[in-house]
């Protein structure tokens, strides 16, 4: 019987057994035949990579068209491999990578020498070694051989790491950080030249795309991927604060059906519905905003970092029409115009029809410092029911838009301004919802869908906030 004949039958005997039913088996049976049928897989994951080493071998480029992958009439062993098993070229390169990591030199006879790795070679072929484990290892391995460490070093690396996932079943992500542990314990070097090398990779690159929106790529070296996290972590953290400073509510709920106002807000106030990615584009866009905010931010002409926005004055008098940035192909809408003009820490530019200026970002359009202040102190952070961003996370909004009839151009008083964090910021200017000053004390105007008669209800987390049952009446 042929090797490859002996594989068939095996092969038909699996698809039997592992053709059954699951539906019937208790809890304890499935998680051991997963176990079991894990440790199968190993081994044939183990095969796979020396039947990919041994095609890299015999298609080495010193055979020239003799070689195995020449002589099929492909141009790589790459392209032979995935032709023949039908997988990507990258799971390809990654067989023969580590097929060839594994294998012994060539000798001069053409023969294999002995396996450089062999406790990992010995833990695959038993099936006690993840595939990914075993790559893992033997490339940190083979890097301190490269580092000039003694065979004798690197051997004792080799089965100390093999032990340690083998008896803790390590995952491959924790045999990486081991590795890279014991890595730096072993290399006389220490991290100085691979330094060198993160730093000539780092890079940030982008391109504006047919659909309007700007994407890229990026690579951060670890200091620099620390610092991203810790901000991005910071910024998204749901939890940031202490308890919010907010009365319990009394009996008249806003929604009608006896329930607190706080209840009521809580349960018809649109939740932060982000995904995590955008959580962290959002994050990055807001720490970039404060750059360009910051009194020791390098000038351009004078000025801080500008945002030019095109805009009819017909349209941004009645809050509709399309705006154009600057060096941006898509325009954006209203909203977004408005929330840029409302309290954006770079400073817009608006231009009507004819090229006239309509608008420049001011120190008078803006809060001040003090006005921002005694807003922190009136709101405690961000107004929408149970956000809990503080102050200095949070944007200062106009109630009444800065064009409106009853707040003429430049004033900004403190009664007219609440907190609002980024992302409540530009919900509130693109949904339904609206916010209102009444006796300085911010109240949310609910949606017609969610109550009838639009009752403003007053949110805030200051500490001395009275309920309204405890107002003096009017």
């Amino acid at each position: 019987m042929s090797f490859s004949t002996g594989l068939s039958e095996i092969f038909d005997d699996l698809v039997v057994v592992l053709g059954a039913e699951l539906g019937g088996l208790a809890d304890v049976d499935l998680l051991a035949g997963q176990a079991v049928l894990e440790s199968v897989g190993r081994l044939v994951d183990d095969a796979r990579v020396r039947y990919a080493g041994e095609v890299g071998a015999r298609s080495r480029a010193e055979l020239g068209d003799e070689g195995l992958s020449r002589s099929q009439n492909f141009t790589s062993p790459v392209a032979l491999v995935s032709a023949v098993t039908g997988v990507s070229a990258q799971e390809s390169r990654s067989r023969l990578e580590l097929g060839r990591r594994l294998r012994g030199a060539i000798l001069l006879g053409g023969s294999a020498g002995l396996p450089p790795f062999p406790r990992i070679s010995e833990a695959l072929r038993h099936g006690e070694l993840a595939i990914e484990a075993a790559a893992i290892i033997s490339r940190h391995c083979a890097a301190l051989a490269e580092r000039g460490l003694s065979a004798e070093v690197i051997a004792e690396a080799e089965g100390l790491l093999v032990e340690e996932t083998t008896t803790r079943h390590l995952t491959p992500d924790q045999v990486a950080k081991a590795s890279i542990h014991l890595r730096e314990l072993l290399d006389p070097d220490g991290a100085e030249p691979r330094d060198d090398v993160h730093q000539q990779q780092r890079s940030l690159t982008y391109s504006r795309s047919a659909d309007g929106m700007i994407r890229g790529r990026f690579a951060l070296t670890p200091e620099q991927g620390g610092l991203w996290m810790a901000s991005i972590d910071a910024l998204s953290s749901p939890r940031v604060t202490g308890p919010r400073f907010v009365e319990a509510g009394g009996s008249g709920g806003a929604g009608g059906s006896g329930e607190a106002e706080d209840a009521f807000l809580a349960r018809t106030a649109t939740a932060d519905t982000r995904t995590q990615a955008q959580k962290n584009v959002d994050a990055v866009t807001e720490l970039i905003a404060r750059a360009a905010g910051a009194t020791d931010m390098p000038r351009l002409g004078g000025a801080t970092t500008t945002v030019n926005v095109h805009v009819t004055l017909a349209d941004l008098q009645e809050g509709r029409g399309v705006g154009w940035i600057d060096g941006i192909h898509e325009p954006v809408p209203a909203s977004s115009i408005q929330q840029l003009r409302c309290s954006s820490r770079v400073a817009p530019t608006v231009f009507g029809d004819r090229g006239e200026i309509l608008h420049h970002g001011k120190t008078q359009r803006l809060f001040t410092p003090a006005q921002n202040r005694a807003l922190a102190a009136r709101d405690g952070g961000c107004v929408w029911p149970d956000c809990d961003r503080p102050p200095p996370w949070c944007e200062s909004h106009h109630a009444d838009e800065w064009q409106h009839p009853d707040h003429e151009p430049g004033r900004t008083d403190i009664d007219n301004g609440v907190l609002l964090c980024h992302f409540h910021h530009s919900h509130l200017h693109r949904s339904a919802w609206k916010l209102t000053m009444r006796n300085g004390v911010p109240h949310l105007v609910p949606p017609a869908w969610i109550d009838v008669d639009q009752i403003p209800v007053p949110t805030t987390r200051r500490r001395t906030a009275l309920h309204p049952r405890q107002r003096p009446a009017a």
